[in-house]
């Protein structure tokens, strides 16, 4: 037993690293509950600011759906991506228009945030805000660019045809 304390000792300093080692689910759980400190601490640590779940989903995401600004702030100076998406195609800035704070959506848009991405099944982002009723979430949207899906424009007759019959009513003059 001559090693027996200083091996228990050795063991727990070897084992508590593998132990606490913090991963992306961890970081999403600390942005999700709002602890800025945390998610600072396993910043720092190393992992990843962008990982995400298996659904896609990223600390910043979190965040902005769950409102919290401050975890928002500390994962966009640890240059988090504002544009990343889920596998739905849900981004940030989308999260913070449902949860509807002008504060997140702001912060967002500053970071370099697309306002006119769309997720999987085509919508916009504006045309989630307006499903909110947030009129001054449109505003800052519309303000900072976001437009409206853009309308298939369907031609009644292909533009070669009519040169054609321009060209057959000169002949016959």
């Amino acid at each position: 037993m001559k090693y027996g304390l200083w091996g228990v000792v050795l063991n727990l300093l070897v084992c508590s690293g593998t132990v606490s080692a913090e991963t992306g689910q961890d970081l999403f759980m600390a942005a999700i509950q709002g602890q800025p400190q945390r998610v600072q601490s396993i910043l720092a640590q190393g992992v990843d600011v962008n990982s995400q779940l298996d659904s896609g989903r990223a600390a910043l995401m979190a965040a902005a759906y769950s409102g919290n600004y401050r975890v928002m702030q500390v994962l966009i100076a640890y240059g988090a991506n504002v544009n990343l998406a889920d596998n739905q195609g849900s981004t940030a800035l989308m999260d913070a228009i449902i949860f509807g704070d002008e504060r997140l959506v702001n912060l967002l848009i500053s970071a370099g945030a697309d306002v006119n991405a769309e997720d999987k099944l085509g919508v916009r982002v504006l045309a989630k805000a307006k499903k909110t009723g947030h009129t001054q979430l449109l505003k800052i949207l519309e303000e900072a660019g976001a437009k409206e899906q853009e309308e298939v424009k369907v031609e009644e007759e292909p533009a070669e045809k009519k040169d054609g019959e321009n060209t057959k009513k000169k002949k016959a003059e």
